[in-house]
């Protein structure tokens, strides 16, 4: 603290260094001295503690280890803090649902007649006595006004719309699958592109009515900026409108909770697995007798015993390779990839589906190598047309092929939904391996906290 006397002999006081500063970093007593000792000498004193600094800590403590100490503070502190990232996208990854907080876009349209009838009643600021003053001042926050109601619904879209890479891998294939690759992005993009152009054209436009001179002049401004913003809007509506049918069709997804059993029906088209669906869940696909009803993910519930389990039905495969799958069909690889579900695999020897036994058979075994650490059931559906139907291919070259031409996979249920058979036997079945699932769950959630508590722990 210091005191300077003022010109009426008061004697005013200045706080100088308010905050102490520490000893470590206090300068040497001669500043000339420092200044002029080579680079390397300055980089050792500021290394040094200062002299009396270690008797001012607790016994025992020496100076090595208070370094080695702050060394390892701040070693951890950025671990954790990379830690926390990581888990903070982890965490991001392994929950689904982003689909059903998308916002509700409204049509091009409607965003222009509302922006439009706000715009219209706004008024000039009070207290301008001028007319021409008073003019160019409504029609500039008129048209501040029609740029601002027409871009924060875009920008709202924009930032609250999930970022792809954010999202559950299953979710992200849902995108890619149902409107191909890039699409999302470039209709995100067209309409934040659309924002740009309208608030440019708005600032210009406001901007050049503020400074009209006439009241006749500003009324001009103001009718030429109001063409020119909703040209602009209009020219770039379509992206609205693109983005209106994204975000219905991402909310119409079925909701997939990754903490609840999943059992999933697969299999060849029309082999009966919707209708395996509807004796089995509260789901209710469309059951019909051509291939291909099933286009998208269909999702029921099981209640049994309190307990409640998911079902999922999902559209048939073919007997190719994977490079030459629709995106109908990748629509089941994605949920067998990415969703932790048990398997229901459901088989048609009677071909009555109008798949071969022997393609079944390749589709089968290649599902099976594939996704067999899943837990699984194999069902035999319509096996009251066995034996009262010729089939279409009667010979089998492969001895496996004819193998499972009479008896299907080994361990499989016989069940008709026609004739009830062995429909109590399949919920039955059902429900021992959704137990079995929701066991698997809890381990993997059980796991995934010990590891995050062991990684949380600071030695």
């Amino acid at each position: 603290m210091r005191a300077t006397a003022t010109a009426g002999g008061r004697a005013v006081f200045h706080l100088q260094h308010l905050r102490p500063r520490p000893p470590w970093r206090a300068l040497p007593p001669a500043a000339t001295t420092h200044l002029s000792r080579s680079a390397p000498a300055r980089r050792a004193d500021h290394r040094c503690l200062p002299k009396g600094f270690l008797s001012t800590l607790e016994p025992r403590i020496s100076g090595v280890s208070l370094c080695r100490r702050a060394h390892a503070t701040c070693s951890y502190s950025l671990d954790d803090k990379l830690q926390g990232e990581l888990d903070d996208t982890q965490r991001k990854l392994e929950t689904v649902g982003a689909f059903q907080k998308i916002p509700m876009v409204m049509p091009a349209t409607d965003i222009l007649m509302s922006a439009q009838r706000k715009s219209r009643n706004v008024p000039p600021t009070k207290g301008i006595a001028n007319i021409a003053k008073r003019e160019r001042n409504k029609g500039a926050k008129q048209l501040d006004a029609l740029m601002k109601e027409l871009s924060v619904p875009l920008r709202t879209y924009t930032e609250n719309f999930p970022k792809r890479r954010d999202l559950h891998p299953y979710e992200r294939s849902l995108i890619e699958l149902t409107f191909g690759e890039g699409y999302y992005e470039q209709v995100l993009g067209r309409v934040d592109t659309l924002r740009k152009r309208i608030t440019s054209v708005g600032k210009q436009h406001a901007s050049v009515c503020a400074k009209s001179t006439t009241k006749r002049e500003a009324e001009e401004r103001l009718t030429e900026g109001r063409k020119k913003l909703e040209e602009a809007f209009q020219h770039g509506k379509h992206a609205i409108d693109d983005l209106v049918n994204v975000a219905k069709a991402l909310r119409s997804m079925p909701v997939v909770d990754l903490h609840i059993p999943t059992l999933c029906l697969v299999g060849s088209p029309n082999v009966g697995k919707s209708s395996l669906v509807r004796i089995l869940s509260s789901g209710k696909p469309e059951v019909c007798s051509y291939p291909f009803t099933t286009r998208g993910i269909l999702m029921g519930h099981i209640v049994s015993n309190q307990e409640r389990f998911q079902v999922t039905d999902t559209p048939g495969l073919l007997t190719r390779h994977d490079d030459d799958r629709n995106n109908i069909e990748r629509l089941t690889l994605a949920v067998l990839s990415y969703l932790p579900i048990a398997v229901l695999y459901v088989h048609d020897l009677s071909e009555d589906c109008g798949t071969s036994v022997a393609d079944q058979y390749i589709t089968y075994k290649h599902i099976k190598d594939r996704f067999g650490d899943r837990l699984w059931l194999d069902v035999i559906s319509k096996c009251d047309l066995l034996g009262k139907k010729e089939p279409i291919s009667f010979h089998d070259a492969d001895e496996d092929v004819a193998r499972y031409r009479r008896l299907g996979p080994e361990g499989a249920l016989q069940v008709s939904v026609q004739t009830e058979i062995g429909v109590k036997q399949l919920k039955e079945r059902v429900h021992e391996l959704l137990t079995s699932q929701m066991a698997r769950i809890k381990s993997s959630k059980a796991e995934h906290e010990t590891h995050e508590v062991g990684t949380s722990v600071v030695y």
